[in-house]
């Protein structure tokens, strides 16, 4: 059943764009799959470089991130 809930939520969260503090850097990013835990999101190539990443996917737990809404963040 706790399988079935995530496939819901995952489904909400994919494609909705985050904000989350990677090496004491701010990077934005949008989720492209929710796991149980964590979501693995997709950063812009610049700030793969910031935080000396060697992709621009990462991954990245539910509460490290936050949304981010047309005017602000949510938690």
């Amino acid at each position: 059943m706790k399988r079935k809930k995530m496939n819901k939520m995952g489904e909400l969260l994919v494609g909705l764009q985050v904000s989350f503090i990677r090496n004491n850097t701010k990077v934005i990013g949008k989720i492209i799959k929710a796991l149980d835990r964590s979501a693995i999101i997709e950063i812009s190539e610049e700030d793969a470089d910031k935080i000396e990443s060697p992709s621009i996917l990462t991954v990245v737990n539910h509460s490290n991130y936050k949304i981010i809404m047309n005017q602000g963040t949510i938690n």
